[in-house]
């Protein structure tokens, strides 16, 4: 199979799910692009590295390419249009390490505020889903793009449960909400879904007029209410707040809860992979940067196994 027509085959099905994919496709297109009229298979590791170094020093823009062409080649091996990938097995160091933005709750309640206070008429998004996306995406650590591809047959308000649909890795999960989500979208349905008979594959969250939220939409939403509530990072830090921090934030305060109520972290990190949708524990240990409470709570549990207690001494 040609590399091109394998591209455009992989991008459609990540479009089939409902995932808007309008970077990927572009990194793809230009991937197929400069390896030229050749088939997958005839696409040899040098050219790859070739095509991910390009011409200046590594950046975050390189590691993009890669996980955007190892989510490609692993579509490609699972229909077997090729046997391996010719990715490099080792990934250079980024000139600058990301650190994630952990949401607080005041940081929160500011950008709610600020989608109501900054909102225009013209924009795509009303106030109302842009509130529940963030709300959704800080209450359950969904991807961004997880949460876009919800349908109405995908939220079962009735057992509280949300159906993830092959996004990433190509497999599904259900993942249980709690009351505060579950009321949460169940208001939305309510104000923008009022007839029960609505097409299960309708989407849930939509833009003024009942079209699937797009990702670009959304993150543009985003940008214009962080910067009027005044999100801002210390210098040192290179990136700003993101969408997609909501994800860092939910596996860090999930961290913090268990701790706070004592219980065994490492016995539960495997529940909060299947939770998040990751392979393995290992996955999910990039999600969980240490906070100033998460620090403390570790600290505490610490010191109560380390030092003894007045009975025992």
């Amino acid at each position: 199979m040609k590399l091109a027509v394998c591209v455009e085959s992989y991008v459609n099905y990540r479009r089939s799910l409902g995932v808007c994919f309008h970077g990927e496709q572009v990194r793809l297109r230009a991937f197929a692009k400069a390896m030229g009229d050749v088939g997958i298979a005839s696409v040899t590791p040098q050219a790859v590295r070739r095509y991910l170094d390009g011409n200046g020093p590594i950046t975050p823009f390189w590691l993009s390419k890669y996980h955007t062409l190892t989510g490609f080649y692993r579509y490609a091996i699972s229909r077997g249009y090729v046997a391996n990938s010719p990715l490099p097995i080792t990934k250079p160091r980024p000139a600058a390490k990301f650190v994630p933005y952990i949401y607080s709750v005041d940081d929160v309640r500011s950008l709610l505020r600020a989608a109501d206070e900054r909102h225009e008429e013209d924009w795509l998004l009303r106030p109302r889903s842009v509130r529940t996306l963030l709300l959704l995406l800080y209450g359950t650590g969904l991807r961004i793009s997880e949460a876009l591809a919800l349908n109405l047959g995908d939220t079962d308000l009735d057992e509280r449960v949300l159906t993830i649909r092959q996004t990433k890795f190509y497999k599904s999960r259900l993942v249980p909400i709690g009351s505060d989500v579950h009321g949460l979208l169940l208001r939305y349905r309510q104000q923008h879904h009022p007839r029960r008979t609505s097409a299960a594959d309708n989407p849930f969250l939509v833009d003024r007029h009942g079209k699937r939220v797009l990702r670009q939409t959304a993150e543009l939403v985003f940008y214009r209410i962080r910067n009027y509530a005044g999100l801002q990072r210390p210098p040192e830090f290179k990136f700003r707040p993101r969408l997609h921090d909501f994800r860092h934030t939910f596996a860090v305060n999930r961290l913090v809860s268990w701790y706070r109520q004592g219980q065994n972290v490492q016995r539960l990190l495997p529940n909060l992979a299947t939770y998040l949708g990751h392979h393995s524990v290992h996955e999910t240990q990039v999600y969980l940067n240490l906070t100033s409470d998460l620090s403390q709570e570790a600290g505490l549990r610490f010191l109560r196994y380390a030092l003894p207690r007045e009975h025992d001494a």
